[in-house]
């Protein structure tokens, strides 16, 4: 069974949610606004009470984030929104990883993934007025304190969180 570490952001869900319906069919399988922070994680098959106790840790370890969302970015055939600042979220990342070196972020894709929340995937030309509607409706930044870290896993086509781990002070 697929897994996911992922931080929560429903501080984005009211400014996405229409778009994320319209455009992002990971909503569909139950998915809410968030920023992957390593995807694939261990099937749920192999995540013993030392694994998950190990993530709960290094997780508990770290202070929570504090984020704004000032930008859109871009991604082929991808559109999110950026975390500011995207440091804290690079080293949970990281963190995780050399953790559990079974587990490259995004399978080893990327060397480097960049935090971001997506709220459209599809063709390019379809997303230059959706990327036009998010830069007209982010006129203020949107504030998140994430103060937990969560995993989903995949079952009967939805994502459902199986454990929340909240971050130390």
């Amino acid at each position: 069974m697929k897994t996911a570490l992922i931080l929560l952001v429903p501080e984005a869900e009211a400014l996405v949610d229409d778009l994320r319906h319209a455009h992002d069919p990971a909503v569909l399988q139950g998915v809410p606004a968030h920023i992957t922070v390593l995807y694939p994680f261990r099937p749920l098959e192999r995540l013993d009470d030392a694994a998950m106790g190990q993530a709960e840790r290094l997780i508990g370890d770290l202070p929570a984030i504090d984020i704004s969302f000032r930008a859109v970015g871009r991604f082929p055939g991808v559109l999110y929104l950026a975390p500011e600042p995207r440091a804290p979220i690079d080293r949970l990342t990281q963190a995780l990883a050399a953790a559990f070196p079974d587990c490259p972020p995004y399978g080893g894709k990327f060397p480097d993934p960049i935090p971001h929340l997506t709220f459209a995937l599809g063709d390019e030309t379809v997303l230059d007025g959706v990327e036009l509607e998010m830069r007209t409706r982010l006129r203020a930044p949107i504030r998140a304190r994430i103060d937990s870290c969560s995993l989903f896993k995949f079952a009967d086509d939805r994502w459902r969180e199986a454990a929340r781990f909240g971050f130390g002070v």
